[in-house]
């Protein structure tokens, strides 16, 4: 078999793949912009020309403020609106409570009930608030919390009698 021993020719082979990118680049320049162009034109076709623009705008504006189509006129609803106020300024407008079931839907796949726990109404006053002295600590007996002087437990509060009795009278 034969075989080549020559040396590669890198110069060429570089200048053929730079050849080769630059008009890749160019070819993708050319049809992005030939792409826009074409967008534009388009896009610019379909809008109407500022004289119609101008024209409808004024005539949508005259209509509001003349109140036609069985309208009155927004300066006018404004006015009633501030004197009546929204509760009395119609059945359109005044807040009423809604017949949509679909936000109620979702909890028919509850599984299970829901008990809430029983509201509880106290009449007694609410407890005093503890006395605040010393940047808010709550405030101290007058000996600052000292042990009582014979007392084992460190001057704590007696505990109260616990009820050991037998319930079935001590059979």
């Amino acid at each position: 078999m034969a075989s080549d021993d020559s040396r590669p020719k890198v110069r060429m082979l570089l200048t053929i793949g730079v050849v080769a990118v630059s008009l890749l680049i160019g070819t993708k320049f050319i049809l992005d912009s030939y792409y826009l162009d074409m967008t534009e034109s388009y896009e610019h076709g379909l809008l109407p020309k500022t004289e119609q623009l101008d024209q409808i705008r004024a005539e949508e504006h005259e209509a509001i403020d003349k109140g036609e189509h069985g309208n009155i006129p927004v300066s006018v609803a404004m006015q009633t609106l501030a004197q009546k106020g929204r509760d009395n300024a119609g059945d359109l407008i005044s807040p009423k409570p809604s017949d949509d079931v679909d936000a109620l839907k979702g909890w028919s796949r509850l599984k299970r009930e829901v008990h809430l726990p029983p509201q509880v109404t106290t009449t007694a006053p609410p407890p005093e608030p503890m006395p605040m002295v010393d940047a808010g600590a709550p405030g101290a007996n007058k000996d600052g919390g000292a042990p009582a002087n014979n007392a084992k437990d460190g001057g704590a509060a007696p505990h109260a009698p616990q009820n050991n009795a037998a319930k079935d009278g001590g059979k």
